[in-house]
């Protein structure tokens, strides 16, 4: 009976190895990555279409981590202290416009944010155009917010990519993200 079963086993383990292993290397086979369409990873930002980038310096162009990368880079006053100041001195000068506002940066190891491009979305997350004087007034106050904690990876400062996202609506900031 033991004998019988082991068999059994075996006999299943080889098939589902067989199953499982042909339709790996067929997947592996399915997707080609093109190595001169795709250069960059994801949430890359191009120095040269960046704004405020003259004069600003990453410690390392080949590495830039994500915010979030284990110790997350922060604003020094923290997130009340950012929004804190944003709502102190954001002026709603008759916007009238909704949706989302997202300013992405990077902040480099020695914690000065540089290297900035803005997105403009409406509330369904559609690219929209909002009210220029908006976007530059909030741009404005973003780019004044000097003081930041660089991301900590193995126990050393290294640039990472940032991003704050207003949501408006009516021409209110009712949250800033993340």
């Amino acid at each position: 009976m033991i004998g019988r079963f082991t068999f059994l086993s075996t006999s299943i383990l080889a098939v589902l190895f067989i199953f499982f292993g042909c339709n790996r290397r067929q997947k592996a086979n399915t997707y080609i990555v093109d190595g001169n369409k795709y250069t960059h990873k994801v949430g890359y930002i191009d120095p040269a279409k960046a704004l405020l980038n003259h004069g600003f310096k990453v410690c390392d162009e080949n590495k830039i981590y994500q915010y979030y990368n284990p110790k997350a880079a922060t604003f020094s006053k923290g997130k009340n202290g950012l929004r804190k100041i944003i709502t102190q001195h954001y002026q709603n000068s008759g916007y009238t416009d909704s949706g989302y506002l997202t300013i992405r940066f990077v902040i480099n190891c020695e914690g000065e944010a540089g290297r900035y491009i803005i997105h403009e979305n409406d509330l369904d997350l559609n690219p929209t155009k909002l009210d220029p004087q908006m976007v530059e007034h909030l741009f404005e106050l973003t780019s004044q917010l000097k003081k930041w904690n660089p991301n900590i990876i193995k126990g050393e400062p290294k640039d990472s990519y940032m991003f704050i996202t207003y949501r408006i609506e009516n021409g209110k900031i009712v949250e800033i993200l993340p």
